[in-house]
């Protein structure tokens, strides 16, 4: 018989999509049982449509009580050697064949023009019914398909609102990016998501978020450094470009770390690096996998709209965090400004109220520091003022506060030294000697010039009911008593 194939219209809806054999199998063809049944009253020989891989789709009756396909294989045990068999081709694609059973035939009156003529008009009628059961089928799975993507959708817009109010109502970062993270896996559980963080110096990474892999996982990979083929996220922090990893166990950015990935069980990676909209990197947002994987374009833009939430609220973070800096620290040493040491001077003396504890005050004055600008320039005078906030800091506790009153002018506050006043008095002897100490050493200011600089410092312990401003007052009166004694060394304050 002659291939039968169809027209360009409606054909075309059908072959835009995925192989018109791969879903024939699952169409129901019971609608040409009834023409089958016709044809094989007329001819006396029984009909059947098979597919490719042999399953019966449609058929007429059987002439006995068997209907599997051995009885299809018994009665067309010739096929594909007779006139009786016809391919049924779509769009060029081999997708059933068509029988009638010929020993049935060979008894029959039937010639064979008159077999031919049938056969023609047989064909085309099964060809058309395929085609528009398929059309109908193909309908059904774009419908079923849409219906999944408006829900995914839906679910999407929903995570991105939940993500935009938690980053309005300046939800901390950590808590942001786990809902971020939690919510995505819910989304597509086939992925693992991780959040990591690029350090303000550009080189390391931290922990952002991963719940889905093991905790030693996460501890390993916070804090490594970046660069070219540190694994999917260190690589893509470092060059600034989506780095996929199909194939962890044979890709060479992860010979380095196979142990971690089985530690995970993770074979692979697609990384995306987190930029701002000046293209600075902020991190990474990664999906592994339990099996080898390769992302498909749509994959691919969902990864970059998760990362652009992930940017919102890393750079929502950065910004409040600089907000707060340039409110409450100096510039330039990166010390407390007097906004911030109001604040905690005022909770020292709260404190100190309630634990009974002295705290201690001290007002500092660099001696000798105006010759720096002078001769040198405020750059360099800039570069010592930061070298003695340094140095500050190295000499009290992380509880204590180191603040800028303003130009050479330091504050130190101890808080909660001790309940006994002599015991405390003892201790901010000992770390004003020290601040001395320090202080004085030499500051280069060039490869050939070194500058000394000594220092006043004005001394108060207090306990409880006091006025921050009051303090502060005492503390700068007894730094220049300090001076007027010879300075370089601290004094107590005293009213008399």
């Amino acid at each position: 018989m002659q291939d039968v194939s169809t027209g360009n219209a409606q054909s075309q809806q059908i072959s835009d999509n995925e192989p018109a054999s791969k879903l024939v199998a699952t169409v129901d063809f019971s609608a040409l049982n009834t023409a089958f049944n016709n044809v094989r009253q007329l001819m006396g020989s029984p009909v059947v449509l098979l597919d490719i891989n042999g399953k019966v789709l449609a058929s007429s009756d059987w002439p006995d009580a068997r209907s599997d396909l051995a009885q299809v294989t018994e009665m067309y045990a010739e096929y594909g050697q007779h006139d009786y068999a016809t391919p049924i081709i779509l769009d060029g694609e081999h997708i059933a064949n068509l029988l009638v059973g010929k020993r049935r035939l060979n008894n029959s009156n039937m010639d064979k023009a008159q077999l031919n003529s049938i056969m023609q008009m047989l064909a085309p009628l099964t060809l058309q019914i395929t085609k528009l059961s398929l059309i109908n089928a193909r309908y059904q799975q774009h419908l079923q398909q849409t219906t999944r993507k408006v829900a995914q959708h839906t679910q999407e817009l929903l995570l991105q609102n939940q993500i935009l109010s938690q980053i309005s109502e300046g939800t901390e970062l950590k808590s942001i990016l786990h809902t971020l993270v939690t919510q995505v896996e819910l989304l597509h559980p086939e992925m693992l998501c991780s959040i990591l963080l690029l350090d303000e110096d550009g080189k390391t990474l931290h922990h952002g978020a991963a719940p889905s892999l093991p905790d030693r996982y996460n501890q390993t990979l916070d804090g490594i450094p970046i660069g070219m083929g540190v694994g999917s996220c260190g690589t893509a922090a470092f060059t600034g470009e989506t780095v996929i990893v199909t194939d962890i166990s044979t890709h060479p950015y992860w010979q380095p770390y196979q142990a971690l990935a089985q530690l995970a069980d993770v074979k692979a990676c697609w990384s995306q690096p987190v930029k701002n909209a000046q293209g600075k990197v902020l991190g990474t947002f990664a999906i592994y996998h339990h099996q080898p994987a390769t992302p498909s374009t749509e994959q691919l833009n969902i990864i970059k709209a998760y990362s652009n939430l992930a940017e919102l609220a890393i750079s929502r973070s950065l910004s409040a965090a600089q907000i707060r800096r340039l409110a409450f620290y100096d510039n330039l040493t990166g010390l407390a400004n007097r906004r911030l040491l109001e604040e905690h001077l005022l909770q020292a003396i709260a404190s100190s109220q309630r634990s009974q504890k002295y705290s201690g005050l001290m007002f500092i004055d660099l001696d000798n520091f105006k010759p720096v600008n002078d001769i040198y320039g405020h750059k360099k005078g800039d570069n010592l003022l930061a070298d003695v906030a340094s140095r500050l800091l190295s000499t009290v506790r992380q509880t204590d506060t180191v603040a800028r009153f303003g130009g050479d002018e330091f504050i130190v506050l101890l808080r909660d030294i001790d309940t006994d006043a002599d015991r405390s008095k003892h201790y901010m002897q000992q770390i004003a000697t020290k601040i001395t100490q320090v202080l004085s050493r030499p500051y280069p200011l060039s490869e050939n010039h070194m500058h000394q600089c000594a220092c006043s410092i004005g001394l108060v312990l207090f306990q409880g009911n006091n006025n921050s401003d009051e303090l502060l007052r005492q503390a700068d009166t007894a730094m220049y008593q300090a001076k007027r004694l010879g300075r370089n060394q601290p004094c107590w304050f005293s009213d008399k």
